[in-house]
């Protein structure tokens, strides 16, 4: 139940560091972070990184491994264009359906394939669907892994189109270190990023990738 997710999902901010298991940034800060998951895709994150150039707009990305094998210019152009490279899996399987054992050879493949990509190791990591077991969580403890939630989930996802993004983005306040959840694998996104870009003057805030807050730890 959600519930015992939120709950679980407490307790573990609580009791792990910022820089094992993030929620969110530091509130003090007048920062927040866009994240996009499931990419790369072909036609919508193009889109969507011309559009983050447009309104100098740092972002981060959680890629999931079978999309960026495909597509590794995207990965280095995400990169290249100074955003933070996070990963999201391998082929972003069902949670209750992927064992410990699975998942943390996912991530292995993964951070595999980026590195030999992007030259750097990818050690920040978003569950999908943001789902975890204490033994998956173990696991990803044991691999250096670094564990990047979110606080705001408009559920983009689940959107008929681009203008119903818009209205929760220009109903939604942020608060300094939120995270925000977004997917780059529909339109939606990069259609609303110029009211995203006007959190900027309205609220006084300031957009950063997660490099501001997880810093890189290792490099290849």
């Amino acid at each position: 139940m959600s519930w015992l997710r939120q709950g679980f999902r407490g307790a573990l901010t609580a009791a792990l560091p910022r820089n094992r298991f993030m929620t969110r940034g530091p509130t003090a800060t007048a920062e927040v972070a866009l994240t996009f998951d499931d990419g790369p895709h072909p036609e919508h994150t193009p889109r969507l990184l011309d559009a983050l150039a447009t309104h100098d707009i740092t972002a981060t990305f959680f890629v999931v491994g079978r999309e960026a094998e495909q597509h590794p210019d995207l990965v280095r152009r995400i990169t290249s264009e100074g955003h933070t490279l996070g990963h999201h899996s391998w082929t972003h399987s069902e949670p209750a359906l992927t064992s410990s054992a699975t998942l943390l050879a996912e991530v292995d493949r993964t951070v595999a394939l980026l590195s030999s990509i992007s030259g750097r190791v990818s050690d920040r990591f978003r569950p999908p669907k943001g789902k975890l077991s204490a033994a998956k969580l173990i696991g990803l403890m044991r691999a250096r892994q670094r564990i990047a939630m979110w606080s705001r989930d408009p559920r983009d996802y689940a959107m008929a189109d681009a203008g119903a993004l818009a209205r929760w983005v220009q109903a939604t306040v942020p608060n300094g270190g939120d995270i925000v959840l977004l997917h780059d694998v529909h339109p939606h996104a990069t259609n609303a990023l110029p009211d995203l870009a006007a959190w900027r003057e309205q609220h006084g805030i300031t957009f950063v990738g997660l490099d501001a807050w997880l810093p890189a730890e290792r490099a290849t």
